[in-house]
């Protein structure tokens, strides 16, 4: 905020190769451009000489990063990027102020879905892959439900406000927030264990009600968790932003696939592994035939 015009743009390309590597405020950012593709968009067309503005600290935010990681992504000084000559304090408080405070205040309140769940599969996949399989091998019948709690847990130890659905409830997320949080956090996780009856099926149809759930809930962001509890590999054809997270985009909204390997081990001890795969038309097909089914 206090560097000189000529400081301006290689401080600015050290901020973003900062946000590029911290997981936390690269998936804070991840969530902020799902939420809010509208704003986005209108980055995206703008005419060179527009000046947007949103009307929540959520759109300022999200308008404030595409614009200002467009100036540096595209090695432009900030007056080129918006065709006229402004002054430089003008832009940060346009640009700079907004997006730093969104991110401040997303780290007070401590509601990072997406760094969590991340934070738990390296927890998982690091060091305690051996014990959460075992979880699920010793009672395979409440299998899917014993990994539930273990993630569950972790959540509520990080601090993350929320609440868990009755195992029986039918039509509803496995979590949701708790009221007080700006977004809730839609959650579904699910089993992949194609050897018995929850293979790629299954993980089609979880994506289909994850999407459904944020339809519900008129929320622009969902979350789907997957264990794979199988030495097969699970792959999933979709787009993954820098923070390597694969995502679903459809009619605007948003679903996270975060999976959890819980048969690790390198190629000399596992051998090659067989894989199954998924692709985005298969879940786009999922999805609008469930619709036709609701109709």
């Amino acid at each position: 905020m206090s560097c000189s015009f000529e400081d301006f743009l290689p401080l600015t390309r050290q901020f973003f190769a900062f946000v590029d590597a911290n997981s936390v405020l690269k998936s804070a950012i991840a969530e902020l451009l799902a939420r809010n593709q509208n704003s986005v968009g209108e980055v995206q067309n703008a005419p060179p000489h527009a000046r947007i503005c949103g009307e929540t600290a959520e759109e300022a935010a999200t308008i404030a990063y595409s614009m200002w990681h467009s100036d540096a992504t595209q090695n432009n000084t900030y007056r080129s990027q918006l065709g006229v000559v402004v002054k430089l304090s003008d832009y940060k408080e346009w640009y700079v102020e907004p997006l730093f405070e969104y991110l401040d205040e997303t780290l007070d309140e401590a509601n990072i879905v997406l760094a969590l769940l991340m934070r738990y599969k390296h927890k998982v996949e690091w060091y305690r892959r051996d014990e959460v399989r075992e979880l699920y091998q010793k009672d395979t019948a409440h299998g899917e439900t014993n990994l539930k709690q273990h993630m569950f847990e972790f959540l509520f130890d990080q601090g993350l406000p929320f609440h868990v659905e009755p195992t029986a409830a039918s039509g509803k997320p496995d979590i949701v927030s708790l009221d007080g949080t700006h977004h809730p956090f839609i959650g579904e996780v699910k089993v992949f264990d194609p050897d018995g009856s929850r293979g790629a099926p299954y993980v089609r149809k979880a994506f289909s009600q994850a999407y459904r759930y944020a339809d519900n809930y008129n929320e622009p962001v969902a979350y789907l968790i997957v264990f794979n509890v199988s030495r097969k590999q699970l792959r999933v054809e979709l787009p993954s932003e820098p923070d390597g997270v694969p995502r679903f985009e459809l009619n605007r909204k948003t679903i996270f696939f975060v999976t959890i390997d819980l048969f690790g081990g390198t190629a000399s001890t596992m051998g090659i592994a067989e894989t199954v795969t998924i692709t985005a038309s298969e879940l786009t097909r999922e999805v609008e035939e469930s619709a036709k089914l609701e109709t």
